[in-house]
């Protein structure tokens, strides 16, 4: 069985090594995710080597996502851990200076905080402890802790809704993004994305190069929530980064967002991803909870496209287990019918038309699979948006757009060096699915074969595989 839905894995200290990296990619890993906030440029090349040279044996293409660590707030300066408990005295400052009868620590960008008030919430180490904002001053923030824990350095810091006043791409954001570029990434995911704005400044930044990246917008505060659809109708893919988002809004809430995320990107043709917490348990045990194997399997009927492991694999001490775990959960989950957002998705153009038409014929005559042969990958995403039940064996002779195409639901990226004879093509292109995918016996597909040679063909043909 062919699992649907891609599984983005962190990487990190637990998984810093090429055999564990292989392991994880066996196990069900489509795509790799660096995470810019606990990452230097020297390990993201050594991992993109690792990966690229892994993609050229493997007849399925992993991609690599760069996600960016944007303006966000941070504990620094913190050599030990700080012991926390209820009604302690903390007091967050702009640079580092000692007071009395009060436990200290600097955080990032204090200065462009703005709506914050006397009385509002501060969220430390997402969510774990909370603290009480007593007295406002220009360097610093006096509060109370109602919490007891640990305060260690370059943790994340919220102050839900509060406004931090710098842009989603940082000085630090474009030297990495750049330098990601140069490597061959595929994806950005671009964090605390807040307006339609932030999507353009990227875009403006990539210049000819947003051709050959796709960008995934971190919808994560209640301003980017607010402007989702323009979000989504100017991304490539919206993540649902709910770490941030359950601080930012009310926790209890936050299914309701997740589905109305999946939802709206469903209804404007963009992938969704659904990232943080998964599965939290196997950061330190080696089974999940039935809560969490809950939680995931309502995303898969959500119709997400992509689940994200983040500190489960990057720094958890059962990477490749929970890699497993996600795998087999997602297809037994794939058993069952959607939610069938993509029934709102509005059709543009006239290949969106033919995409619709493919998988309607496709089910209407119990095809086993839908076989495309696409140069850029854009009929294999179009097809891919009405969410088939069949898999969709999308051959290439484009490396790049075979490795965007990893993180494409439903979709078996596979690359294919294209004859000029469109007969020759689609011959190759079966033989290997005999070969590779252990095909066999008496099959019917659906073959939409319009851009893949210099001859005129048929845009939709219906084929028997024998």
């Amino acid at each position: 069985m062919i699992k649907k839905t891609k599984i983005i894995s962190t990487l990190g200290p637990s998984c810093d090594s090429e055999m564990i990296i292989e392991k994880l990619c066996k196990k069900g890993t489509n795509v790799f995710r660096v995470n810019m906030s606990h990452t230097d440029q020297n390990t993201l090349g050594k991992y993109i080597r690792v990966i690229k040279k892994l993609n050229r044996s493997n007849i399925n293409s992993v991609g690599i996502m760069v996600d960016t660590q944007g303006p966000e707030i941070r504990t620094k300066g913190i050599s030990n851990p700080i012991p926390i408990s209820p009604k302690d005295k903390i007091v967050l400052l702009k640079q580092r200076k000692k007071i009395e009868s009060a436990k200290t620590f600097c955080i990032d960008n204090i200065e462009y905080l703005k709506g914050i008030k006397v009385g509002g919430k501060v969220s430390l180490d997402n969510g774990a402890i909370e603290l009480k904002i007593k007295n406002i001053s220009k360097d610093y923030i006096e509060c109370e802790s109602k919490d007891e824990g640990l305060i260690a350095n370059r943790k994340h810091v919220n102050f839900p809704g509060a406004r931090l006043s710098l842009p989603s791409l940082t000085r630090k954001d474009k030297k990495d993004i750049k330098f990601g570029i140069e490597k061959g990434i595929d994806f950005i995911a671009l964090s605390f994305c807040r307006t339609k704005k932030d999507l353009d400044e990227l875009k403006k930044f990539l210049g000819k190069g947003i051709n050959e990246i796709e960008v995934f917008a971190k919808i994560e505060d209640q301003q980017g929530l607010k402007n989702a659809e323009l979000i989504a109708n100017a991304s490539d893919g919206i993540m649902v980064a709910r770490g941030d988002l359950g601080i930012e809004t009310d926790i209890t809430n936050l299914p309701y967002i997740q589905r109305n995320l999946i939802k709206t990107g469903a209804q404007y043709g963009k992938k969704t991803i659904v990232a943080t917490q998964l599965l939290e348990t196997m950061i330190e045990n080696p089974h999940p909870s039935r809560a969490e194997v809950s939680d995931i399997a309502n995303a898969v009927y959500e119709g997400v496209d992509a689940l994200m492991l983040s500190g489960e694999t990057s720094v958890g001490k059962y990477p490749i287990e929970c890699v497993k775990y996600l795998s087999d959960i997602v297809l037994n989950a794939e058993k069952s019918e959607t939610l069938h957002f993509e029934s709102n998705f509005r059709q543009k153009t006239d290949w969106h038309t033919l995409a619709a038409t493919s998988v309607k014929l496709a089910t209407k005559i119990n095809a086993d699979a839908i076989v495309v042969l696409t140069r850029s990958g854009f009929t294999a995403n179009i097809i891919s948006r009405y969410k088939p039940k069949m898999p969709i064996y999308a051959f290439t002779n484009n490396r790049a757009s075979q490795s965007k195409l990893s993180i494409t639901s439903t979709v078996e990226n596979i690359y294919l060096r294209f004859s000029k004879n469109h007969e020759a093509t689609i011959s190759q292109a079966f033989d290997l699915l005999k070969n590779r995918y252990k095909i066999k016996g008496k099959k019917k597909f659906i073959v939409i074969s319009g851009v893949f040679s210099d001859i005129y063909a048929d845009a939709i043909q219906i084929r028997n595989f024998i």
